[in-house]
């Protein structure tokens, strides 16, 4: 192997490292609680400079897709993964 794609290969580990823990202390800002209703579980996430506010609400449909909507809007965005979903929240 040549050295350039030795180098290459370090410098993309060290960006995924910090890339983890930039996620992992964001995360650590948010809560995430669920709660039961008649079509299954309804996500909330909890957190932000204020202390602890309701950012948000999520929820999977039937189909399969994940539905997420902030505190402050009144529309719904789609999502195909929760992940997603979160990221829409905590943007």
């Amino acid at each position: 192997m040549s050295e350039g794609i030795l180098d290459s290969q370090v410098i993309a580990q060290i960006e995924l490292t910090i890339h983890l823990i930039e996620q992992s202390e964001q995360s650590a800002r948010y809560e995430i609680d669920s709660t039961d209703n008649v079509f299954g579980k309804f996500y909330r996430i909890w957190g932000g400079q204020q202390g602890i506010n309701l950012l948000g609400t999520f929820y999977q449909t039937h189909a399969g897709n994940w539905i997420a909507q902030k505190s402050n809007a009144t529309q719904c965005s789609c999502w195909l993964t929760d992940t997603q979903a979160i990221a829409a929240i905590t943007a």
